[in-house]
């Protein structure tokens, strides 16, 4: 049987590894990952968990290794409007870094995920002492709120077609496998889901994505979508 001291190594080395393939850490100070590993908690949570809810006073922030995440945000009227689509290397409840209220989205697992999880707390000191890891919170933050404003765009003046290609588009840069005829998106979706995406019916993204294969825009393989790479322009 294994040491406790040796198990308890592993673990730490286990975060330490999983926390240097995030975007963040890339280039935090050498050391400062080691010397605090034991602030950080790695967690899984199976598909189609809530990994936190609307309301939700916890104050963690989520760093996501494997697996994808939908975050979504319940409106007044009862709807769930998908807000981001995050995958590996991503983090997410950053806002807690910065605010002590209840969180305003759901984080949900669309299939088995690992997280490595902080007290805003712990982390935000961190931050402090680490002028490279404050630029990498203030990067992601700004790119979230980019891509807020490019959804809200797209709600407000592109038809659904558009709407729908702008979204494999990205969705193909951030979860996508090259393959011969372009490139496959790994991440399940539902129609249901892509429509919150888009603000639209599930009925109506069904009949879209039709008509996107049908003229060629988009390839339907099975339960599976690829973004031809005529189709890969900036987004």
């Amino acid at each position: 049987m294994a040491d406790l001291s040796d198990v308890a190594l592993a673990t730490e080395r286990n975060k330490v590894w999983y926390l240097q393939q995030n975007r963040l850490f890339s280039n935090a100070i050498d050391g400062s990952l080691e010397a605090n590993a034991h602030l950080f908690r790695i967690l899984t949570y199976p598909r189609k968990t809530a990994i936190f809810d609307q309301g939700d006073p916890t104050r963690l922030i989520y760093f996501l290794k494997r697996g994808n995440v939908r975050l979504a945000r319940l409106t007044e009227d009862g709807r769930e409007v998908t807000v981001a689509i995050l995958g590996p290397g991503d983090l997410f409840g950053e806002e807690t870094l910065f605010e002590s209220g209840p969180r305003s989205t759901v984080a949900i697992a669309l299939d088995d995920v690992l997280v490595c999880l902080v007290r805003a707390d712990d982390l935000f000191a961190m931050i402090s002492a680490d002028p490279v890891l404050a630029m990498g919170v203030a990067r992601i933050l700004s790119e979230r709120v980019g891509e807020m404003e490019t959804t809200l765009e797209d709600l407000a003046y592109a038809k659904v077609g558009e709407r729908l290609m702008h979204l494999f588009r990205r969705l193909a840069g951030e979860h996508g496998e090259p393959e011969p005829r372009g490139t496959r998106l790994t991440i399940r979706l539902t129609h249901a889901d892509i429509a919150s995406l888009v603000g639209s019916t599930r009925e109506t993204v069904s009949a879209e994505i039709a008509l996107l294969a049908r003229s060629g825009r988009l390839i339907t393989d099975g339960r599976s979508i690829i973004v031809p790479d005529s189709e890969r322009q900036p987004v």
